[in-house]
């Protein structure tokens, strides 16, 4: 039976968590009575409690699990940190295996010391001395976010997306982007319908598709073609809306024969 207590300031027990026949779940119960005299220890708690869902009244024997204390050597990245934590006893540790550590979250053992000092791929809470461990982090894929001629890299989680498609859109954050290519099997995978497993994609390519960036359009576009020759061709500042400057044509120079000083020949008139 479990039960999570709220003491006052007095010490007495008020309020638990407490197993109730009648709903079939654990539920708050009230505290009526605690029985003193027929207490074996400090640790066992016995008395009257009152179902605070069903109202059933019913007598209650409470104590907690038996408990280990171990080390246990955590590393996220390059840095380690060495804790002592307490787990329940008759825990099944394994070696590569996923854990739920108390006060520091899930982690992947990579080695385990019994008591003896010898390294095991398996033991009980109570034969192990030291857990060597590793965060288990959140599974995620690189994403490219193309904003016109600027580029950052963020990561996406990818916890419960089985597949990711070229044309889909997800959201990260506050923002909502488009998935224009995908980087998996050693190619780029740029067709709308396009899809691989998330285990497969190194790079998704997106575009964000609310707030583009200022001044520009949604998507990049070519460069356009000047509708004159002579816009095009001015070499003073101006407006882009300006005519330009037009420039006189003058006659082409006729080089001498045997390679001197150019000869200028106006046109007769």
């Amino acid at each position: 039976m479990t039960e999570s207590e709220e003491r006052p300031a007095t010490g007495e027990i008020r309020h638990a968590s407490l197993y109730c026949e009648t709903c079939g779940k654990t539920t708050a119960h009230r505290i009526l009575r605690i029985d003193r005299r027929g207490r074996s220890g400090a640790a066992v708690v016995r008395g009257t409690a009152r179902c605070q869902s069903c109202r059933w009244t019913h007598p209650f024997v409470s104590s907690p699990e038996p408990s280990v204390a171990v080390e246990a050597i955590v590393s996220e990245g390059p840095a380690s940190t060495r804790t002592r934590i307490t787990l329940p006893a008759g825990l099944v540790l394994r070696n590569a295996a996923p854990v739920e550590l108390p006060e520091i979250g899930p982690v992947v053992l990579t080695r385990i010391d019994r008591r003896d000092g010898r390294p095991c791929r398996q033991a009980l809470s109570e034969e192990v001395a030291t857990l060597w461990a590793v965060l288990e982090r959140e599974p995620t894929v690189r994403v490219a976010l193309v904003e016109g001629d600027r580029s950052s890299t963020m990561r996406l989680p990818t916890r419960g997306i089985p597949r990711l498609e070229v044309g889909a859109r997800f959201r990260l954050g506050e923002s909502e982007f488009l998935i224009a290519a995908l980087r998996a099997r050693n190619h780029t995978w740029r067709r709308p319908g396009d899809a691989f497993p998330v285990a497969e994609v190194s790079v998704v390519y997106a575009r964000r598709t609310e707030r583009p960036p200022a001044g520009r359009r949604r998507w990049s576009t070519g460069r356009g073609i000047p509708s004159s020759r002579t816009s095009s061709s001015s070499i003073r500042e101006r407006s882009r809306s300006g005519p330009g400057v037009r420039r006189a044509r003058t006659t082409p120079r006729a080089r001498t024969a045997d390679g001197g000083a150019t000869v200028h020949r106006s046109s007769s008139s």
